[in-house]
């Protein structure tokens, strides 16, 4: 016997509805329905008893989108026309949005009244005389012809000026430009150039080859001269140690000429050169190299003529000499133009060009002391 879920009465079997609350049973969902009115239909029955209709059958969608080209065409349409209708919508959107943000930042210019100035009658105006203007002529710059062994710096002192006002002046950003005869204009506020006075003829200057157990104090006394003279007649050198076989420069004492009835022979200076020997950068003694390109790097000395180079002498390790002679202060070689790897000894000194060897390479004098030396690794 079933009973109801909802008021426990007695339900026959197979039946669908409580008899007394109304309650769908178990069977309820089981009943065969037409699909069309929803009424109960039997197991085998076609048509409907209610509305007359077949009760497993739904009569066909014939509307214009049910698979037809006209439907799909028109579904498309609908959609373009929706995607267009929301893009100008968010465009306009986007634009009020700039508008407002415009008006923000854009200052809003407030119409401020202008006075009316009202003219009070005043004194009668007194003829004032004009002031002649006496027109006042520019000093003009003077010239200077540039002299061997000159720099800027060397000018500057001789017109009591400032290096920098002769370089502005002149346009000159590159000191290593200059060459002797180049005329250069020094300001109008320069002094007169005062030539130094001479403090009697220069001592003369000797080549000294140190030898072992040599000291400065003792190569001075055997001289007549003081340390301090052989450390300023090497400025380029560092004397706080010697080594034998290293040269340097000996000032010899001036010798103090005693009047008698005859005058004894003047003796001649030995000239020293007239530059010292460039100092030598980069690359340091003993450094190890494993680049593709080598620059060798040296201090410039002075303002050289124009027949005066930098000579770069190297010897490489099988025994090969190069030769390089440029105007400026330093040169770079690559690997594929070295002639062997390994061990390099280089040095620069200042050459003064005489002519040309049978091969058309240069060829010219020696116008430095001593030039120092490395020995560099090239691998």
């Amino acid at each position: 016997m079933t009973e109801c879920s909802s008021c426990g009465a007695e339900l026959a079997p197979y039946e669908t509805r409580c008899p007394i609350c109304g309650k769908p049973t178990a069977h309820y969902h089981r009943q065969r329905r037409c699909l069309h009115c929803g009424a109960p239909a039997a197991q085998k029955a076609k048509t409907c008893m209610m509305c007359g209709k077949p009760v497993d059958s739904l009569p066909l969608d014939t509307s214009v989108f049910s698979g037809s080209w006209l439907g799909i065409g028109l579904g498309v349409l609908i959609i373009i026309a929706i995607v267009v209708g929301v893009t100008r919508y968010q465009n306009e959107v986007n634009q009020a949005a700039a508008a407002a943000q415009r008006s923000r930042l854009t200052p809003t210019l407030i119409p401020t009244r202008t006075p009316t100035l009202t003219a009070t009658p005043g004194p009668t105006d007194t003829a004032i005389p004009t002031a002649t203007l006496t027109p006042t002529f520019a000093p003009t710059p003077r010239a200077h012809v540039i002299e061997a062994g000159e720099n800027p710096s060397s000018i500057a002192i001789l017109y009591g000026v400032e290096a920098e006002e002769i370089l502005a002046l002149n346009g000159i950003d590159e000191v290593q430009t200059l060459q002797v005869g180049q005329v250069l204009l020094i300001p109008a506020s320069a002094e007169e150039p005062v030539e130094p006075e001479s403090s009697g003829p220069p001592p003369e200057l000797i080549t000294y080859l140190i030898q072992a157990g040599d000291t400065l104090l003792g190569i001075a006394l055997d001289h007549g001269t003081t340390v301090e003279s052989i450390t300023t007649a090497n400025p380029d050198t560092s004397l706080d140690i010697i080594f034998p076989g290293q040269e340097i420069i000996v000032p010899l004492a001036t010798p103090t000429v005693t009047p008698t009835p005859t005058t004894p022979p003047t003796p001649t200076a030995t000239p020293g050169p007239p530059y010292a020997a460039p100092d030598l950068l980069s690359p340091a003694q003993g450094q190890v190299v494993d680049e593709a390109t080598l620059l060798f790097n040296w201090t410039a000395t002075g303002l050289l003529t124009l027949d005066e180079f930098y000579v770069l002498q190297l010897t490489w390790a099988n025994g090969a000499r190069t030769e390089v002679w440029v105007k400026s202060s330093s040169w770079r070689i690559t690997k594929s133009q070295r002639p062997a790897n390994g061990h390099i000894t280089w040095t620069v000194t200042i050459m003064r060009q005489t002519g040309t060897n049978s091969v058309g390479e240069p060829t010219g004098i020696n116008v430095t002391g001593s030039a120092e030396q490395r020995i560099v690794e090239w691998r």
